[in-house]
C-alpha cells in the first residue's frame, strides 16, 4: 500500500524553481558610484559618514530609507519640480481653457422648445461626442508630453533615491541630482516614451468607445477594441518603468535592462503589479476633480514621487537577486545531472576508451634480431 501518512519520514522531493525566460536574463552587479571626498577637519581627521542599518526586507527597506533621508531626499525632489510646471499648468487652467476655446458657445440647444425660439437646434448627443473626440483626448496627449518632459526629471531623482537606497554617501544634492541627469537623461527621456505610447493607445481605445456610447453607435469592435488594449498594454506598461528602476542599480546597457525587465516581470507576478497599482492610483485620483487632484499632487510633490522611484528601486533590486539565486540553483542542477550522466555512462567517463587504449599497447615479446628463425 501506498504510504499516505503526512507525518512519515519520507517525502518527496521538491522540484527546483525554474528561472522563467533565463535565456534572456543578464546577471550584473550593483553600480560604483564616484565618492565624494570627504572634508578633513583637522590635520589626518575626516568627517565621519555614519552607515544606517536597514532592514533586509526590500519594501521596509524602502520605506526606513525615506524616513531617514527624508531632508536630502526632499531637497532633490525640489529639482524635480521643475520639470512637473507644465503638466500643473494644463491640470489648473489650460485643459478647463481648451474646452471652452474649443466648444464653448459652438452648439445650440434651445431649438423647437417654443415661440421664439427657431428649429435647427444642435444634438446634446452629437456635442458629448465631439467633447471626447476634440477635447478630452487632444488633453491627454498634453498630459503625455507632459510625462515625456517629466520624464527627464526622473532620472535625476532616482539617482538621488538609488544612492539613498544602497547608502553611497552623498551630501551635495543639487550635484548628485544633476549628475544623475546627466548620465541617465536618454535612458528616461527613452523609457518614458514607451510608456506615452502605450497608455496613449489605451486611452485612445477607451475614448472611442464612449464616444460610440454617446452617439448610440457603439458595436462589439468598439468594446474588443478596449478591452484588448487594456489586456495588451497593461503588461507592456510595467516594462519601461521597472528599467527605470535598474538603469540607475545596475551594470547593464539599455537593451540588456529591457529583457531584464520582461524576466523580472515574469518571476515575480505579485510584487510588480501592486507596486504599478501603488504608483497608477494617484493618477486616478486626479480625474476625480481639480481640487481632489491638487491635494495629490502637492503630495506625491513632497514625499509620493520619491517613495514611488525608491520602491521600484527595491523591486529592481529584489527581482534581480531572485533571478540571481534561480539561476544558480539551475547551474547546480545541471552540473549535478551532468555528473550523474558521466557516471552512468561510460562513453561520457572514458571508462571504455581507457580500456581500449590499455589493450592497443599490450606488450609484445622481446625477438632477437640477429636470431633468424630457421625454416
Amino acid at each position: 500500500m501506498a504510504n499516505n501518512n503526512p507525518n512519515s519520514a519520507y517525502t518527496m522531493p521538491k522540484k527546483p524553481k525554474k528561472l522563467l525566460l533565463g535565456k534572456l536574463f543578464t546577471d550584473a552587479a550593483v553600480r560604483k558610484e564616484p565618492e565624494e571626498p570627504q572634508k578633513i577637519l583637522v590635520a589626518g581627521l575626516a568627517e565621519a559618514r555614519p552607515v544606517k542599518e536597514y532592514p533586509d526586507s526590500f519594501m521596509a527597506r524602502a520605506a526606513a530609507v525615506m524616513r531617514g533621508e527624508f531632508a536630502t531626499l526632499f531637497k532633490a525632489t525640489l529639482f524635480f519640480l521643475i520639470f512637473t510646471v507644465p503638466f500643473i499648468v494644463i491640470f489648473a487652467w489650460f485643459s478647463g481653457y481648451f474646452e471652452n476655446l474649443t466648444i464653448g458657445g459652438t452648439y445650440n440647444f434651445m431649438g423647437d422648445i417654443g415661440v421664439g425660439f427657431p428649429g435647427g437646434g444642435d444634438s446634446i448627443a452629437v456635442s458629448v461626442g465631439s467633447l471626447y473626440r476634440n477635447v478630452k483626448m487632444p488633453v491627454m496627449a498634453m498630459y503625455g508630453a507632459c510625462f515625456l518632459f517629466g520624464s527627464l526629471g526622473l532620472s535625476g531623482l532616482f539617482y538621488c533615491a538609488k544612492r539613498s537606497f544602497y547608502q553611497d554617501y552623498y551630501k551635495n544634492w543639487a550635484r548628485t541630482y544633476w549628475m544623475g541627469f546627466a548620465k541617465y537623461w536618454w535612458k528616461f527621456l527613452l523609457a518614458g516614451l514607451m510608456m506615452v505610447v502605450v497608455a496613449l493607445g489605451m486611452v485612445e481605445s477607451l475614448m472611442y468607445l464612449l464616444e460610440q456610447q454617446a452617439l448610440g453607435t457603439a458595436g462589439a469592435g468598439a468594446y474588443c477594441a478596449v478591452v484588448f488594449s487594456f489586456i495588451i498594454g497593461a503588461p507592456l506598461l510595467l516594462i519601461p518603468v521597472v528599467m527605470m528602476g535598474l538603469f540607475t542599480s545596475y551594470e547593464l546597457t539599455f537593451g540588456q535592462c529591457f529583457k531584464n525587465a520582461i524576466v523580472l516581470i515574469a518571476n515575480n507576478l505579485l510584487s510588480i503589479p501592486c507596486v504599478a497599482i501603488l504608483s497608477a492610483l494617484p493618477l486616478g485620483l486626479c480625474a476625480v476633480n481639480n481640487l481632489l487632484g491638487i491635494i495629490v499632487y502637492i503630495a506625491m510633490a513632497l514625499v509620493g514621487t520619491t517613495f514611488m522611484a525608491l520602491c521600484w528601486i527595491a523591486v529592481a533590486s529584489r527581482g534581480m537577486v531572485k533571478c540571481h539565486n534561480l539561476k544558480a540553483d539551475e547551474q547546480k542542477v545541471q552540473v549535478a545531472e551532468q555528473r550523474r550522466a558521466a557516471k552512468q555512462n561510460p562513453y561520457a567517463n572514458g571508462s571504455v576508451q581507457g580500456a581500449q587504449k590499455k589493450k592497443a599497447k599490450q606488450a609484445v615479446p622481446y625477438q632477437n634480431p640477429k636470431k633468424k628463425k630457421k625454416k
